[in-house]
């Protein structure tokens, strides 16, 4: 059996400095660990338990999260392949706040999924560019879905996501 780490704020509470940015990040679940297990398990139903009140696009329909591991900083993204994707996104006001939520993240999420699932991390490129970091953790022995931890820098803005999907997909 896994051992699960205390989680203060929510499993990816990411939030280190900025009082304001801290404020605003909570979990949106009183057991993120098991959130994010369960979350994981439904990937082959295309998160169909955790999906409420879509907008349809072109291609791809975004639900509201009915279980957020980040309270109002979780979507499903649903394309019309029968890909889909579980969602959180959290800005963060500078690159030492990006970081220092990025390692939380990274460190919490490892805590969750547990020693079956492998981890490497990378630098993320953006039309050739260096665009953040991004920690993948995979199950051995097992498909998808990928979970990911990503420090995405653009342009002058930061932010840290975390995705539970294909490994197709890249944000």
């Amino acid at each position: 059996m896994m051992t699960r780490l205390p989680l203060s704020l929510a499993l990816v509470s990411l939030a280190v400095t900025g009082c304001a940015f801290q404020d605003n990040i909570q979990s949106g679940t009183d057991d993120p660990c098991a959130t994010l297990q369960n979350i994981v398990a439904d990937y082959p139903t295309e998160f169909e338990a955790f999906r409420k009140g879509g907008t349809n696009f072109r291609s791809l329909t975004i639900y509201r999260a009915k279980e957020e591991l980040i309270r109002g900083h979780c979507e499903v993204w649903a394309w019309g392949n029968g890909d889909s994707a579980y969602v959180c996104t959290v800005g963060a006001p500078d690159l030492d706040v990006a970081n220092a939520r990025y390692h939380q993240a990274v460190e919490k999420v490892k805590g969750c999924l547990g020693p079956e699932w492998q981890s490497e991390e990378k630098e993320r490129e953006r039309d050739g560019e260096a665009a953040g970091t991004v920690t993948l953790f995979q199950h051995e022995g097992k498909n998808p879905p990928v979970v990911s931890v990503h420090r995405v820098e653009d342009r002058s803005s930061q932010s840290v996501y975390l995705y539970i999907g294909s490994s197709g997909r890249k944000l």
